[in-house]
C-alpha cells in the first residue's frame, strides 16, 4: 500500500514538473515570436531633405521645425567675358543670394507634417504636406517606405512681373499666380551605409509664358511629369555623400539651352545634435515649385551654387 502511494506521488510530481516545463516552453515561444516581429527601419535619411529633393523623413509629432535656407549665385560662369574676375568679385557667389526661404513645418503625427514657407524667388508663398503612408521593416518583409508630398505655391510678384514679355490681351486673374507640385517618395535603406529613393512627380503652373525651345520647336507646358532620384552613401560614422537629380519629361526641356534639369551633389556631416548638408547645385530655387520648372543654369558651364540651411526644432 505504501509503495503504491509513493508511486502515485512520484507520478503526480513528474506530471507537475512536465506541466511547468511545457508552460515555460510556450512562454518562450511567445517571447521568441515577439522578438521576431518585424521592426520599422529608423533614419533612412538623416534630414527631411537631401540637397534639393525631399526625403522620406517627417517632423516628429508635436515638434516645430523652423528653417532659414539660402541659395547663393554661381561660383563660376563660363558665359561671362571674364569669369575668373567675376568669381573673385562676387566671392564665389556669396555676395548675391538667388533665393532665401523661411519655413515652418509642424508634426501633426509622427507620419504627417504640415508646412508653410516664403521664398525670395518669384515671391512665392507655399503650403506643404508630407504624409508617410508605409514604413520599411528591418527584415525587408516591407522593402520600402512610401510618402506623399504636395506643395501649393502663390506668387505675389507684381502683376507687371507675372505678365512681363507677354502680349496681354486678357483680364488679370489671381489664379494665374498659383502653382502645384505633387510627388510620391519611394525610399529604401538598403543597408547601414546606403539609402536610395525614387520620386515620381507632377508639376503644374496655372500660367506660363510661351517660351520656345528652338532645338525642337517645343513650347513650355503648364503641366509635365518629372522623375527624381536621390541617395545617401555613408562614408564614415559622421560623414556621408549625398546627391539628387530630377529629369523633366516635357519636350521643352530636351536639348534646351535655356532650361535644365536640376542636379545637386555634396556632403552631409553629423555632429551629434545637428546634421549639416554642404552641397552645390545648378538650381536657383529652394522649393520644387521654383527649381523644377525654372532651373536655367548648367553644370557644364560651371554655373553651380552653394546652398545651406539653418534649422531649429522646438518641442511644443
Amino acid at each position: 500500500m505504501i509503495s503504491l502511494r509513493k508511486s502515485l506521488l512520484l507520478c503526480a510530481f513528474i506530471c507537475i514538473i512536465s506541466s511547468l516545463r511545457s508552460q515555460d516552453d510556450l512562454l518562450s515561444l511567445i517571447e521568441d515570436n515577439k522578438d521576431k516581429e518585424p521592426k520599422k527601419v529608423y533614419a533612412t535619411f538623416k534630414t527631411v531633405k537631401i540637397g534639393n529633393a525631399q526625403t522620406i523623413e517627417t517632423v516628429k509629432k508635436n515638434h516645430l521645425d523652423f528653417r532659414i535656407s539660402h541659395r547663393f549665385d554661381n561660383i563660376y560662369n563660363s558665359d561671362l567675358a571674364n569669369p575668373l574676375n567675376n568669381m573673385g568679385q562676387t566671392f564665389i557667389g556669396f555676395d548675391n543670394a538667388k533665393d532665401i526661404r523661411f519655413s515652418f513645418d509642424y508634426g501633426v503625427t509622427d507620419n504627417i507634417t504640415l508646412g508653410v514657407g516664403r521664398s525670395k524667388m518669384n515671391h512665392l508663398l507655399d503650403g506643404t504636406i508630407k504624409w508617410r503612408v508605409l514604413e520599411q521593416t528591418t527584415n525587408f518583409s516591407v522593402p520600402v517606405s512610401i510618402a506623399f508630398f504636395s506643395s501649393t505655391g502663390y506668387s505675389h510678384d507684381p502683376t507687371a512681373v507675372i505678365y512681363s514679355g507677354v502680349v496681354k490681351d486678357f483680364k488679370t486673374n489671381e489664379l494665374h499666380r498659383l502653382s502645384f507640385f505633387n510627388q510620391v517618395i519611394i525610399a529604401s535603406k538598403i543597408n547601414n551605409w546606403l539609402s536610395l529613393e525614387i520620386l515620381p512627380s507632377y508639376m503644374y503652373r496655372n500660367f506660363i509664358k510661351e517660351n520656345l525651345n528652338s532645338k525642337n520647336n517645343s513650347y513650355d507646358e503648364n503641366g509635365f511629369f518629372t522623375l527624381g532620384f536621390g541617395g545617401r552613401i555613408k562614408m564614415t560614422k559622421r560623414l556621408s555623400f549625398i546627391g539628387d537629380y530630377f529629369y523633366n519629361f516635357s519636350n521643352f526641356y530636351q536639348n534646351n539651352t535655356n532650361a535644365f534639369n536640376p542636379l545637386s551633389l555634396g556632403f552631409e556631416i553629423e555632429t551629434g545634435g545637428h546634421v549639416f548638408s554642404l552641397f552645390v547645385t545648378n538650381a536657383s530655387g529652394l522649393i520644387e515649385n521654383n527649381f523644377i520648372p525654372y532651373t536655367t543654369d548648367t553644370w557644364s558651364k560651371g554655373q553651380v551654387k552653394f546652398g545651406f540651411c539653418i534649422a531649429r526644432t522646438f518641442a511644443l
